[in-house]
C-alpha cells in the first residue's frame, strides 16, 4: 500500500474516533436537557395545579356570599328553614366500624337520602361520615360530619383523609358523569385510586343512568334497579340490586283517609338530571283541559324561572302553584294534597319520591322512562317518553276514574310495602357491610 493511502486511512480512522466522541457528547447534552426538561414540566405542572387550586379556593371565597344570598332568595320562609337532622341510633358494640360516605353532593336528592337512611338504620353498628365535592352555603343535613373536599390537588389530599378517619369501607355513591363532567369524575377517581391503595373494600352504589366506574378492586356493584344494572352495568358477580328503601312510617296516610281530587304534582329538584324544559308542560295541559284541576309543583332548580315563565305565557297561573324546596319532614303534607303523582321524567334510574306517593295511595302516572316500568308495573299509567299529549291523556282518563284511582292506591300501596321498604334496603346494605368485613383485608 502507498504511502499516501496509509495516511488517507489513518485520517479516516481519526475522523471516526472523533465522530464517535462527539456523538458521545451530544448523547450526554441531550440526556442532560431531557431530564432538565422533565424537571422544569414537573415543576410547571406543579406551579399550574397549586395555582389552579389556589384560583378555585378564592373563586369558592368570594362567591359564596353571593351564592347564599341567591339560595336564601330561593328558599321559602328561608329564617324559618331547619336542616333535616340524622338520628343516630345508640351504639351496640364497643367499637363501631367505620364506613365513610363519598358523593359530589348532600343536598336534597334521592342519592341523599339513601345516604341519610342507611346512616340512620346502621350506626348502632357502624360509624360512618361524608365527603362531598360541594358544600353548600346551605345545609340540608345535619348529625353526621361532613366534610367538602372540592378544591383537592390529587391523591395526597384524598389519602390524608382517609388516614384521618381510617374507615373499614368506604361506599362511594358514584355521580362522575354528569353535568360538571370531567371534574366531578376526576375527583371521583381520586377517592377510588387512593381507596385501593389504602386496602380497604369499597362499594359503588350505582343511583344515576350513567355507567358505573369500573375497576376490578371494587368489592360490589350496588344498582338501584334492575334496570339500571341491565342497561348501564356490566356483568359481574359482584352486582347486587338493592331498591332505595323508603320511609313509610312517615310517607302514609289513615287508612280511612282517601286522597282528595283533582290536584295532580310531582316532588322534584328541577334541574336537568332528570327533568328538561318540557316537563312542565303536561301540567300545562291538563289544567288547560280539565279546568276544575290544579296542580302542585314540588322542589327548585335550573328550570324554576323556565317554567314559572311558561306557566304565565299559557295563563295558568292561577291553577298551578310552585311551592319551591320543602323540608323533608313536611314532604308528606304535600303528597296528601295529591290525587295523581306525575313523573315526567327523561331519566330514572329509580326514582325514590315515586314510591313515597304509591305507598300513600297515590296513583302514579309517568312516561315510560327508565326503571318507571319496573316500579309501575302498570301499562295504563305509562305514556311514550316525552309526549305530553299522551301523558295528559293518561293523567284525565285516571281523574275521570274515580274507581280505577283506587283501585291502582291500593295496589300501589301494597306494592311498595312488599318491595321499597326502608327496613328491607338497611338490612341489605347491614348484611353487604358485614359481608365484606368477614372477608381478608386487601393489601394496601
Amino acid at each position: 500500500m502507498h504511502e499516501a493511502d496509509n495516511s488517507y486511512v489513518r485520517f479516516l480512522q481519526e475522523e471516526l474516533v472523533q465522530t464517535r466522541l462527539q456523538r458521545q457528547r451530544l448523547e450526554e447534552e441531550l440526556e442532560t436537557r431531557t431530564r432538565a426538561g422533565a424537571a422544569l414540566r414537573a415543576a410547571w405542572q406543579n406551579v399550574r395545579d397549586r395555582l389552579l387550586n389556589r384560583m378555585r379556593q378564592f373563586y369558592h371565597a368570594y362567591f359564596s356570599a353571593a351564592r347564599k344570598q341567591v339560595r336564601q332568595r330561593q328558599l321559602p320562609g328561608v329564617a324559618d328553614y331547619k336542616p333535616y337532622a340524622i338520628k343516630l341510633r345508640e351504639p351496640t358494640v364497643a367499637r363501631r366500624q367505620r364506613v365513610l360516605h363519598v358523593i359530589a353532593s348532600f343536598a336534597v336528592g334521592g342519592s341523599q337520602q339513601l345516604i341519610v337512611d342507611i346512616i340512620e338504620g346502621t350506626s348502632d353498628q357502624f360509624e360512618q361520615e361524608v365527603v362531598l365535592y360541594n358544600d353548600y352555603e346551605w345545609k340540608y343535613y345535619t348529625g353526621v360530619p361532613i366534610k367538602e373536599m372540592a378544591y383537592t390537588s390529587g391523591l395526597a389530599d384524598v389519602t390524608a383523609v382517609l388516614e384521618a378517619f381510617r374507615p373499614d369501607i368506604v361506599h362511594i355513591h358514584y355521580w362522575g358523569n354528569r353535568i360538571n363532567g370531567y371534574e366531578h369524575w376526576r375527583w371521583y377517581h381520586w377517592f377510588f385510586e387512593a381507596s385501593f391503595r389504602y386496602g380497604v373494600p369499597v362499594i359503588e352504589n350505582c343511583n344515576n343512568p350513567i355507567v358505573p366506574y369500573l375497576h376490578e378492586k371494587i368489592a360490589r356493584y350496588a344498582y338501584v334497579s334492575q334496570y339500571a344494572q341491565d342497561y348501564f352495568g356490566v356483568p359481574s358477580p359482584n352486582n347486587r340490586v338493592v331498591y332505595p328503601g323508603s320511609n313509610f312510617g312517615l310517607f302514609t296516610r289513615p287508612v280511612d283517609e282517601q286522597p282528595p281530587v283533582d290536584c295532580i304534582g310531582m316532588v322534584y329538584r328541577l334541574d336537568r338530571d332528570k327533568l328538561n324544559a318540557e316537563s312542565i308542560d303536561v301540567f300545562i295541559k291538563v289544567v288547560q283541559r280539565r279546568p276544575q284541576t290544579r296542580a302542585l309543583i314540588v322542589g327548585k332548580g335550573f328550570y324554576d324561572e323556565l317554567y314559572r315563565q311558561k306557566v304565565a305565557e299559557a295563563g295558568v297561573t292561577d291553577k298551578i302553584e310552585f311551592a319551591g324546596v320543602v323540608p323533608y319532614m313536611e314532604l308528606p303534607s304535600y303528597y296528601r294534597r295529591l290525587s295523581v303523582f306525575v313523573a315526567p321524567v327523561h331519566k330514572e334510574s329509580f326514582g325514590q319520591v315515586t314510591p313515597f306517593a304509591m305507598n300513600m295511595r297515590i296513583p302514579v302516572a309517568a312516561y315510560h322512562v327508565g326503571a318507571l316500568p319496573e316500579i309501575l308495573v302498570n301499562e295504563d299509567v305509562l305514556a311514550p317518553a316525552g309526549d305530553s299529549d299522551a301523558l295528559a291523556d293518561t293523567i284525565i282518563r285516571l281523574l275521570d276514574n274515580p274507581a280505577r284511582m283506587r283501585e291502582l292506591g291500593a295496589f300501589n300501596q301494597a306494592r311498595a310495602q312488599r318491595l321499597f321498604a326502608l327496613e328491607a334496603m338497611v338490612e341489605a346494605y347491614r348484611e353487604m357491610y358485614t359481608e365484606l368485613l368477614k372477608q381478608p383485608k386487601l393489601p394496601a
